[in-house]
């Protein structure tokens, strides 16, 4: 058998269920990356590329060292530029390869790029798909999708006790060889990219030493390397409770979110480390028990988007909630944007945000609430800024945190914050604000 894999988030060696899964049988294994325009390309309401000046370096250090952690297994990967739809079937046919695997997604425009691949294949060259992104397995959820819950508490409720974590599979020895006489094409750099895509070339970003983020980079072994510093060497589970609302520092939480994001790392990986922490140092933390429920709050919002599918990314809410009104006005949201909007707190986090493609979870949630609670802004706007800026940027996560403080997603309750007593709570000394705003 000759398989393409069609790489997506899934951007590693551990636990991956596609390469776990390629029976000895197979003769021959092309991995493939597609540099979508439908993924790189403007967004519905800003007109700004989807993956911007921090994310795409990033994902190009990810493919870099996939790449070469592809080849010391015996294989490699080919990089296109296109739409998986119109580039991986000429691939199939040329190379008269018998199936294409993939990792599925659970969001619409992922899911839309699944269709129209199966779509454009031949029927004689089957699609299998495999669930590679998530804690959970859909199939081991104690509750069906259907019934998922509005309401994370109570799918927490009805889950924690009852869910099973499968152990991370093992990283493959060696894999099947390319196919015979293939040579796959090479990275291009992002200016290349973008002038294959029609598109401006991004800005770039200069290193910031007032980073919260660890200087490691993208890809596999960067990700490998800091789950193993964070849980083993400094036994920073224990302390995640008391840490993950400060603001500055790289300690103050696990940064693992963009090697979550690309699926650079596994989820499962993490629980695992949790699972050793545990077996270490006695009983459950509270550090410990907070990162599970953090990874179970992403699958929640992956889980949800693929149960509600485009609703999950529209204007109204799950339950039929109206927004608040809104005053639209480009010249307020560019400042918003920009960091100019006088509230010292909001300006240093969206100017922390522009600098580093990072933000911390506390400040997202007050940042979020500002442009939509007091400068009465349309909350895709500020989803869809996030997208292009954010390092980390997940569509589930992201999308499904700006409609639940739009007050359009799982909570009907108010979800405006007092951004003024949020400053007081987690800034009382102002170092933050006076870090960014210097």
């Amino acid at each position: 058998m000759t398989v393409l894999y069609w790489l997506r988030n899934d951007l590693r060696l551990h636990d991956n269920a596609v390469l776990a899964a390629l029976p000895p049988t197979t003769t021959a294994l092309l991995p493939v990356y597609c540099l979508d325009p439908d993924a790189l390309g403007p967004d519905a309401y800003l007109g700004l590329p989807k993956m911007g000046p921090h994310r795409l370096p990033f994902l190009l250090e990810t493919l870099t060292d996939l790449q070469q952690r592809y080849a010391t297994l015996g294989s490699g990967v080919h990089f296109v530029v296109g739409r998986p739809a119109e580039v991986l079937p000429e691939l199939v046919r040329k190379l008269h390869l018998d199936a294409v695997w993939t990792s599925t997604e659970h969001t619409t425009e992922e899911h839309a790029a699944e269709i129209a691949l199966a779509a454009a294949l031949s029927p004689k060259v089957p699609v299998r798909y495999f669930q590679s992104l998530l804690l959970l397995d859909p199939a081991d959820l104690p509750i069906p999708l259907d019934i998922l819950p509005f309401s994370f508490s109570k799918f927490r409720f009805d889950v924690f006790s009852k869910m099973t974590v499968r152990a991370p599979l093992p990283t493959p020895r060696q894999l099947p060889t390319l196919p015979l006489g293939f040579t796959p094409a090479p990275l291009l750099s992002a200016d290349l990219i973008a002038a294959q895509l029609g598109q401006p070339a991004l800005p770039r970003i200069r290193p910031d030493h007032r980073s919260a983020l660890p200087q490691l980079g993208g890809g596999e072994t960067a990700a490998l390397a800091r789950l193993h510093d964070y849980a083993v060497e400094r036994h920073l589970i224990g302390r995640y409770d008391d840490t993950r609302n400060q603001m500055l520092g790289e300690a103050f939480s696990t940064k693992f979110s963009a090697w979550l994001a690309n699926g650079s790392l596994s989820a499962r990986q993490v629980w695992a480390a949790v699972d050793g922490y545990d077996a270490t140092y006695g009983a459950r933390s509270k550090g410990a028990m907070q990162l599970r429920l953090e990874l179970l709050w992403r699958d929640y919002f992956r889980l949800l988007a693929l149960r509600t599918g485009p609703a999950f990314f529209q204007w109204r809410g799950l339950r039929d909630q109206l927004p608040k009104p809104t005053r639209p006005d480009r010249v307020v949201f560019q400042d918003w944007a920009a960091g100019r909007t006088g509230n010292a707190f909001v300006d240093a986090n969206m100017r922390e945000l522009a600098a580093t493609g990072f933000m911390s979870n506390r400040g997202r949630q007050n940042v979020a609430s500002y442009l939509i609670h007091d400068l009465h802004q349309d909350w895709r706007w500020g989803a869809a800024w996030f997208e292009h800026q954010l390092l980390d940027h997940d569509p589930a996560s992201n999308w499904g945190n700006w409609k639940y403080i739009a007050g359009t997603g799982t909570d009907v309750r108010d979800t405006a914050f007092d951004v003024a007593q949020q400053a007081r709570r987690y800034d009382p000394q102002g170092r933050y604000v006076r870090t960014w705003l210097k």
